[in-house]
């Protein structure tokens, strides 16, 4: 009778020890997937921010402690989609339609400047409070990416690879105006 029991007190304390080891292997590896994700959004970063250099400079030129390299993610967020059925109202012709920026694989088209800036019939041009950045699908659907009140705006925008859009901007603050 003890046999039994001397097996069953063996099996549970080996079962624990692989438990506990299983666990701690699946932490790293869960680590491992997090830095390695931090490490590919540096980069992603790093090269969007040289490639819209102009924006960049602005900032030095305001702030000489600008640095680009001490962009940092600040946080993630995930949102619910939101978009409706749109076409493009931007076609040739129209004043913001060079300042669209394609997708590098066709899916559509990015327009952060329309929503901002209004141009009456008559008159001059005129910024609104708000501004948003919206993505034209290629299937004539339209999607809000991002949208900011009166305290801030988007300047500019890269695709950084084709599925995600770097956008630069700015964010009113008690210290002061800051890129972000």
């Amino acid at each position: 009778m003890n046999k039994p029991c001397t097996f069953y007190i063996h099996l549970f304390v080996v079962l624990m020890f692989w438990s506990c080891a299983s666990d701690r292997s699946s932490q790293e590896s869960v680590s491992d997937i997090q830095n390695g994700e931090i490490l590919e959004e540096q980069i992603l970063v790093e090269n969007g921010l040289q490639q819209i250099k102009q924006w960049s400079d602005y900032w030095k030129e305001k702030s000489p402690t600008f640095n680009p390299a001490a962009f940092t993610l600040e946080r993630k967020e995930t949102f619910e989609e939101l978009e409706w059925p749109e076409e493009n109202p931007i076609v040739s012709g129209n004043p913001f339609y060079p300042y669209l920026l394609p997708n590098p694989e066709g899916k559509g088209v990015v327009d952060i400047y329309s929503y901002k800036v209004f141009v009456p019939a008559e008159g001059k041009p005129g910024f609104q409070p708000d501004s948003e950045v919206i993505f034209f699908k290629e299937n004539g659907m339209r999607e809000r990416l991002l949208f900011i009140g009166p305290s801030g705006g988007f300047e500019e925008a890269v695709w950084v690879s084709p599925d995600k859009l770097l956008v630069a901007g700015y964010c009113e603050e008690e210290e002061g105006v800051s890129p972000k």
